[in-house]
């Protein structure tokens, strides 16, 4: 785990997690999370962001999802090879799946409107928030120690929910004759309701995950 934490850069974090009270610890990482799906619904509803942008900037942050779980399969204690194996296989298929259809309704949408800028700057923000968090609260506060690896699994396919409705959702938009009169507001209620699941479940993660400190995790 040591040589883990190092490779990723997160002494620092696991180190400030395990001095942090647990609920200090969760509100941070559940304030970053906040901030970063903000970005994307504020850029959308002042037009920096348009709907070809949003499926692959989420479709990258289940990317993000999918690496960081399997970095939580191989260090939850005991770790389920079996398990990790087959979340990587059968959750890869589907973010395989759902980059296919993405990037096709982003042809058709007419690409990408945002800049560089909003790309990196909301990109940077969601890594970020699930960097903090693998670092304050599954290192730091002792996750890793009393997780099952099938709820770790488990945890990463609400948010697939979200993509398979964005996918029947943006393709009705895509192929809506008339769609700037609801493009804007059905896209900031998708990106809305894609925040109010992550919050919900990363607080129930929390919940379900309580533990000590790992004493020297920073080592």
């Amino acid at each position: 785990m040591q040589l883990l934490l190092r490779i990723l850069g997160l002494n620092l974090l696991a180190h400030v997690g395990t001095r942090l009270p647990s609920s200090l610890a969760r509100a941070i990482s559940s304030l970053a999370l906040i901030a970063a799906n903000l970005l994307p619904i504020k850029a959308v509803i002042d037009g920096s962001l348009g709907l070809g942008d949003v499926f692959v900037l989420y479709w990258l942050e289940n990317l993000v999802v999918y690496v960081f779980t399997i970095i939580k399969l191989l260090t939850v204690e005991p770790a389920d090879r079996g398990v990790a194996g087959f979340f990587a296989l059968h959750y890869g298929i589907f973010t395989f799946v759902h980059g296919v259809f993405a990037f096709i309704l982003a042809g058709f949408s007419g690409w990408f409107l945002g800049g560089w800028f909003y790309w990196l700057a909301v990109v940077g923000a969601l890594l970020a928030s699930h960097l903090l968090s693998l670092g304050l609260n599954w290192f730091g506060r002792g996750e890793c120690r009393v997780a099952t690896p099938t709820r770790v699994a488990a945890f990463p396919y609400p948010r697939m929910l979200v993509m398979h409705g964005a996918v029947i959702v943006g393709a009705m938009l895509v192929f809506d004759p008339h769609p700037e009169s609801n493009e804007v507001t059905a896209v900031a209620i998708l990106c809305g309701a894609k925040a109010a699941i992550d919050l919900t479940f990363h607080l129930i993660e929390r919940f379900l995950n309580r533990s000590t400190p790992i004493r020297g995790a920073s080592a």
